[in-house]
């Protein structure tokens, strides 16, 4: 994964590290047990000081983000545990057989059970799993477009008086996974997508240029920050950077000066037709793919 430092950023260089490492392990940019630059080479690399990338690391190692390894460097942590995913497919199904043999089940039932599954109507409709509201509408927004099927959200900690029936599939992002799961209404029926990579979603992009504007505008506060600190991370001027919240009632005025626009999926419908915008979907294709297909088999 490629790293970006601006030095006359607001932002200070150690927040500008633990953002971008933040979001590649989040995207799968950076894999489980990959291992980091160490702290001499980013700082020979940015020429900053070396205990500014050890701050970065030392925040990160208390998030559970990476792994320090004494003598031989810095790790993106494996997410072990009895919730890791199987090296395939195949080995995740042969633990489901062997497992339901061990409790007493036949082959034939179990295969009856598996085709039955498959035969069950389509989805009729998608619950968001999401505490943050903004961030809710967004997912929802996200997942109706690429599925064509009605989507609504609930927070978490609402679940527990909500009733899911069979025809309704729980969705979240992955970062969701380990509060989920231990909520009774779940049970292992939710499906986790993954967030979109940034190098991924700017691939093609043209770079800003250093005259014109650039507005980030969302409803979702964390989309604005992030935006602004990759663009400051680009080494665009933040004297042009626009940013605004559609919460905000001048949002949509403000925005009128910029060339560009840069926004989430759902404040994308503000624009119909505006060939400035450029959208930053949250959610990587291949997991709403996925989801598409799972809900019509």
């Amino acid at each position: 994964m490629k790293l970006w430092i601006s030095k006359n950023s607001e932002v200070p260089v150690h927040d500008q590290l633990i953002a971008q490492i933040t979001l590649g392990i989040a995207s799968n940019d950076l894999a489980p047990g990959e291992r980091l630059p160490s702290t001499r080479e980013l700082a020979r690399r940015f020429r900053i000081h070396q205990n500014t990338v050890s701050t970065a690391y030392r925040k990160l190692t208390e998030q559970g983000l990476v792994t320090l390894r004494k003598g031989s460097g810095v790790y993106v942590a494996n997410s072990a545990g009895p919730d890791t995913r199987p090296d395939s497919l195949n080995d995740l199904f042969a633990r489901f057989v062997e497992h339901a043999v061990g409790l007493g089940y036949s082959t034939a039932e179990i295969r009856e059970v598996i085709d039955q599954g498959f035969a069950e109507a389509n989805i009729g409709r998608i619950l968001v799993v999401e505490s943050d509201e903004n961030l809710r509408e967004i997912i929802v927004c996200e997942i109706e477009m690429a599925t064509g099927v009605t989507t609504v959200g609930i927070a978490a900690e609402d679940l527990m008086p909500y009733g899911i029936d069979d025809e309704v599939k729980l969705v979240a992002m992955a970062d969701e996974r380990a509060k989920l799961d231990r909520v009774p209404e779940v049970n292992g029926r939710c499906t986790y997508l993954e967030p979109n990579s940034v190098p991924e979603a700017m691939q093609g992009q043209a770079r800003p240029s250093g005259d014109k504007l650039t507005a980030v505008v969302s409803g979702w506060e964390k989309f604005v920050s992030l935006a602004r600190l990759f663009l400051l991370a680009a080494d665009v001027d933040p004297a042009t950077i626009i940013t605004r919240s559609t919460r905000d009632p001048d949002w949509r005025k403000a925005s009128e000066p910029a060339s560009i626009i840069i926004c989430d999926s759902l404040t994308a419908r503000q624009f119909a037709g505006d060939d400035r915008v450029r959208v930053f979907p949250l959610i990587a294709s291949d997991s709403l793919d996925a989801l598409g297909r799972s809900i019509r088999m």
